[in-house]
């Protein structure tokens, strides 16, 4: 009985982390691409960036290393071509693609962290609140209130 338990526990979270990678590969792929207009180096860096989103070790050192750029401004670079910085840029990727996820009421959210490349639920949290200005729970609430036919 208890390897049952556990064995149907093992498919959820199986059954989960597939549509976890589904829609967040639905995600990449509908913000994958740059302008030509921009400039090499920042087409190289969106690229890279958007190829490795959710992988939790994706920050500027990171980028400028796996970009080879030597030029430290990159990020003052991306800011005028892109509208934000690289880290902000990063962290509202992520958050963006977390609110798809949210609206799946079974994914839990420290899973849900996870998956868009944070170690820590509480980083999570902290970077959901300054892009939507409220908890990921406090969102999913929300989204289910809106969802809902009156």
């Amino acid at each position: 009985m208890l390897w049952q338990a556990q064995s149907r526990r093992d498919v959820e979270l199986l059954e989960k982390q597939d549509r976890i990678e589904q829609e967040l590969e639905d995600f990449r792929e509908e913000i994958s691409g740059s302008p030509d207009s921009l400039a090499w180096e920042i087409r190289e860096v969106l690229e890279h960036v958007h190829d490795n989103l959710f992988d939790s070790t994706l920050n500027v050192g990171s980028v400028r290393r796996e970009c080879r750029l030597r030029n430290n401004n990159i990020s003052s670079r991306f800011r005028c071509s892109v509208g934000l910085g690289l880290r902000e840029y990063i962290e509202a990727a992520r958050i963006e693609a977390a609110t798809r996820l949210l609206q799946h009421r079974d994914l839990e959210i420290y899973l849900i962290a996870m998956a868009v490349g944070y170690d820590h639920q509480e980083t999570f949290c902290r970077a959901f609140q300054r892009q939507k200005r409220c908890t990921p729970s406090e969102w999913r609430l929300a989204a289910r209130r809106m969802q809902s036919p009156r």
